[in-house]
C-alpha cells in the first residue's frame, strides 16, 4: 500500500473515530437533557446547573466532532484515486470466475461461495 493510500485510509478511520466520540457525547447530552432545560429556564440549583453545563458542553462537542468528521470524509471522497493509491489487483487463479474486489482496494476478496441452490 502506498503512502497516499495509507494516508487516505487513516483519514477515513479518523472520521469514523470522531463520529464514534460524537455519538458518545450525544448520549451524555441526552442523559443531561432535563438539566439543560432547567439551566436555560434559570430554575436550576447548583447540582443541576453543573449537569446542565456538562450536557451543553457535550452537545457542542458532538456537533464540532461531527462537522470535523464530515470535513475529513469530504476530503477523502474528493481525493483522486489512481492505480497506485488503490493497491495491486488480486492474482488470477485460472478459474475464469469474476473476482470483484470490495471498495476497489484490490486486497479484499468476496466471501461468497457460489453453490447451486437446487440440491445437486
Amino acid at each position: 500500500m502506498t503512502r497516499t493510500a495509507r494516508r487516505a485510509a487513516d483519514g477515513l478511520q479518523r472520521t469514523f473515530f470522531l463520529w464514534t466520540i460524537a455519538g458518545t457525547s450525544l448520549i451524555v447530552a441526552a442523559a443531561a437533557g432535563a438539566a439543560i432545560v432547567e439551566v436555560f429556564r434559570g430554575t436550576a440549583d447548583a447540582g443541576t446547573f453543573v449537569w446542565g453545563m456538562i450536557g451543553i458542553a457535550a452537545l457542542l462537542e458532538s456537533v464540532v466532532l461531527f462537522a470535523v468528521g464530515l470535513r475529513l470524509r469530504h476530503r477523502y471522497l474528493n481525493q483522486v484515486q489512481s492505480y497506485d493509491s488503490r493497491g495491486g489487483y488480486l492474482p488470477d487463479d485460472g478459474s475464469r470466475r469474476p473476482r470483484i474486489t470490495l471498495l476497489g482496494d484490490g486486497q479484499a476478496t468476496p466471501n461468497i461461495n457460489h453453490q447451486s441452490l437446487g440440491g445437486s
